[in-house]
């Protein structure tokens, strides 16, 4: 049998719904920036004749998450390394606003 939920109820559910949402928007706007510092690191790394990733960094911040949210972190932690790994943009090279996407004014 359905539940029939009071319009309190609903009016609780809509209020965190929109929190979530509000959420997911920054963390995807923290990923994002995420992002942008990880690919200027790299690109620094590279200019400098080093590797583009470093295992002991990467195994840190795997620890982290685990630490924090268990197997569900280790997850995602391996798919946010692999985010910020991805293609290195090659217009202005090395900065930052490049990275991340920002214009510039």
């Amino acid at each position: 049998m359905a539940l029939d939920p009071s319009t309190a109820a609903q009016d609780d559910i809509a209020t965190l719904r929109s929190r979530i949402d509000t959420i997911d928007t920054e963390i995807g706007r923290l990923v994002v920036e995420r992002r942008g510092h990880s690919h200027r690191i790299q690109r620094i790394r590279l200019d400098g004749g080093g590797t583009r990733t470093q295992l002991e960094r990467e195994n840190e911040v795997l620890a982290r998450y685990t630490e924090r949210l268990g197997s569900a972190g280790t997850s995602l932690a391996h798919l946010l390394l692999t985010i910020c790994r991805g293609a290195l943009p090659s217009a202005g090279r090395g900065t930052v606003a490049a990275a991340t996407g920002e214009r510039r004014a």
